[in-house]
């Protein structure tokens, strides 16, 4: 894959994506949120936060869960066409409400 240069990418088409991919992922997904930064390599990076719904974080469902919202999320952006890696972090919502990390609100 190419790397974009940062700057090349239309966040707002990145958003809207995001947007819509968390609007069709309900009931599992409460909300996504996003952003754009260097990667521990340096390369411009988009990371997502996912928080989940706790029926969806479940052990026995979290491996497909987070295949179908990854999936989801990577085509409404159109991934292929951005040039960024893409790293995707989860949280439910039960340990969001005990860690209070106000990054993941």
């Amino acid at each position: 894959m190419q790397i974009a240069p940062p700057g090349l990418i239309d966040q707002s088409k990145v958003t809207a994506g995001v947007r819509r991919a968390e609007r069709a992922l309900v009931p599992e997904v409460i909300y996504i949120r996003h952003t754009f930064t260097p990667d521990w390599t340096g390369e411009q990076s988009l990371f997502f936060r996912v928080l989940l719904s706790d029926a969806a974080s479940a052990p026995n469902k979290l491996r497909q869960t987070t295949q179908k919202i990854e999936a989801k999320i990577l085509a409404e952006i159109k991934a292929d066409e951005l040039g960024v890696l893409t790293y995707f972090n989860y949280r439910s919502k039960a340990e969001q409400a005990k860690l209070r990390d106000p990054i993941w609100d």
